[in-house]
């Protein structure tokens, strides 16, 4: 079975491994490339320090790093961004175990409960608002935003990958953002405005129910949300449309 994996190069090795180990054909189509922004904090000082993403963790290392000790609590999105935290030396206090979402975040009491705090959020550039707003309302919130994702530049592999993954009609495409999804489309329709009709006939593994609710307004009528937000839980979806 030909799986389309959509994440930047630098990024979707694991999720491939484990696709092919289970007995399908990674096809990669990167959507995105993610570069890092130079920013720096406002405050010398945070309360609360809080990552929306595992990229944010990445791209966000030296300013965390820069701040030494100077914050009290550090929250993750889920537990992908706990991890990559952890694998770096930082203790965080609390995350979401089941969903990560800003939604999952916010519904936490230690998170809810925060009053009075200055917190920074680290982010990519024009992320959701969900959190800010939330915390807004008895806190001072900041961002970070420490990244930027462009969309990549159609190129000859591109084509490759898209033409082996039509000449099947059992596949699957793996979507993990929805700026992923809406940029899987245009680059398609670039490439070939006649296959952006015919992808929406194939099924998405996603990440959410965020995602899967784009997915459906566009024309995807069969999307599975992955158990778990990371490479298994996409697997996971994966194995359960087939």
């Amino acid at each position: 079975m030909n799986i389309l994996l959509t994440r930047p190069l630098n990024q979707v090795k694991p999720l491939e491994t484990l696709v092919n180990e289970r007995g399908h054909q990674a096809l990669l189509f990167p959507t995105l490339k993610i570069e890092a922004l130079k920013s720096a904090p406002l405050k010398e000082r945070y309360d609360v320090v809080i990552f929306i993403s595992a990229n944010a963790v990445e791209y966000g290392l030296e300013v965390l790093s820069s701040l030494g000790h100077r914050h009290d609590q550090i929250f993750a999105v889920g537990s992908a961004t706990a991890k990559k935290l952890n694998d770096h030396g930082f203790q965080v206090d609390a995350f979401p175990q089941t969903k990560a979402s800003s939604e999952s975040l916010l519904a936490m009491p230690e998170v809810s409960e925060l009053s009075d705090k200055d917190i920074l959020i680290f982010r990519g550039k024009g992320g959701r608002e969900t959190l800010k707003e939330g915390l807004g309302k008895n806190n001072t919130v900041e961002y970070i935003e420490v990244y930027e994702r462009t969309q990549c530049k159609v190129v000859s592999f591109h084509q490759a990958s898209l033409t082996q993954f039509l000449k099947s009609d059992q596949g699957v495409i793996t979507i993990t953002s929805v700026e992923n999804l809406s940029t899987l489309m245009a680059m398609v329709e670039q490439m070939d405005a006649d296959a952006l009709d015919l992808i929406k006939q194939y099924p998405l593994a996603v990440l959410s129910e965020r995602i899967k609710t784009y997915a459906q307004s566009v024309g995807f009528n069969q999307v599975e949300v992955a158990p778990q937000t990371n490479d298994e839980g996409l697997v996971q979806a994966i194995e359960s449309i087939l």
